[in-house]
């Protein structure tokens, strides 16, 4: 490129004073040329980067079936995945297929959502079923019950208008003459019923002699087609119940996954969604509880300065509490306190 901008006139003092300016250029144009040469690569790390967190996020909410699962540490407030170490079946049909999920190793704080399929299941009753969305549904079923004596308390709660009918036996002359019902009228608090009415024999002179009630109604069923039963990895904590009651023969009171965050997900396979393998599971979850060596306390924070001393002195870096300048971690610990936007 030089000799081409300098071929001009055979003149040899324009050559001599045209080189500098030429290797000027050259050189300015090489360095232009390496710029955007560097700029490229930049662009490039910095897009594999990006990548390579977002394939951190994705592992960290990735389902997979594990019977050795490494430990997984979790700190402050995360949504995380599942390494599910047991399936069983159970059911009189083998309709309901029970997961044993770990998300994390050690005592945490809660777990405050859980997800199927990135569906959050939302709020659940005090048994772990859901009680809204996809996997929850409302019926309505019919319902007769029957009792000897009034007042009475109806197995449901009715939906529907109450029929109470009074059967038994009619005498005529102190003989029997023919069974006999008919509706007669109640009161009814809460799913309580006093019977208020009565019945007398079907034509003048006959008799009756009660034998009970007949109450018809119609009630809603609610249908969980998801129950969830959550463990924090608290010491002590046993088996768990559900998975001893339902699959006893497969799942034992030894089994207590002591010092594992986990949860037991029973899913209805009658529920088209799971009948097609295993659906991704996770959960939104306060991790870790930290030691704080300003106070002497074990508790849950998201406290950066806290979140380093515990994992180098957890069982996964194993480092002696007393080879660390704790003095520093305290100090750390407070500026990271502070409410200041942009700091820790």
């Amino acid at each position: 490129m030089p000799m081409m901008i300098v071929a001009m006139p055979a003149i040899i003092g324009g050559i001599v004073m045209a080189a500098p300016i030429a290797l000027s250029i050259g050189t300015t144009v090489f360095g232009a040329v390496q710029q955007k040469s560097a700029a490229k690569k930049a662009k490039r790390k910095a897009a594999q980067a990006r990548e390579d967190f977002l394939n951190t996020l994705q592992e960290r909410t990735i389902t997979r079936i594990a019977s050795e699962a490494p430990h997984r540490y979790v700190y402050g407030k995360s949504k995380v995945g599942s390494d599910i170490v047991a399936i069983f079946k159970s059911g009189a049909n083998d309709e309901y297929k029970h997961l044993v999920c770990v998300h994390a190793a050690g005592e945490s704080e809660s777990i405050d959502e859980v997800y199927i399929n990135n569906k959050p299941l939302g709020t659940l009753d005090a048994d772990g079923y859901v009680t809204s969305g996809e996997y929850y549904s409302t019926a309505t079923e019919n319902a007769t019950e029957q009792y000897g004596t009034s007042p009475f308390t109806l197995a449901h709660t009715p939906s529907s208008a109450i029929t109470v009918v009074a059967f038994g036996k009619s005498y005529l002359m102190g003989m029997f003459f023919r069974n006999h019902s008919g509706a007669v009228a109640y009161t009814r608090v809460g799913n309580t019923i006093t019977v208020t009415g009565s019945l007398s024999g079907p034509i003048p002179g006959t008799t009756f002699a009660l034998d009970g009630y007949r109450v018809t109604y119609q009630h809603k069923v609610n249908t969980s087609q998801v129950r969830v039963k959550k463990h924090l990895g608290v010491a002590g904590d046993p088996a768990d119940a559900s998975l001893l009651a339902e699959c006893g023969d497969k799942w034992k009171s030894t089994a207590t996954l002591t010092g594992f965050t986990y949860t037991v997900i029973r899913l209805d396979l009658r529920q088209a969604e799971f009948q097609n393998g295993i659906p991704d599971i996770s959960v939104l979850m306060k991790g870790r509880k930290l030691f704080d060596p300003r106070t002497g306390l074990t508790a849950w924070s998201a406290n950066p300065a806290l979140v380093i001393y515990d994992y180098l002195t957890s069982e996964m870096c194993g480092v002696d509490p007393d080879d660390l300048p704790i003095s520093h971690y305290i100090t750390a610990a407070n500026v990271c306190d502070e409410q200041i936007q942009g700091l820790c």
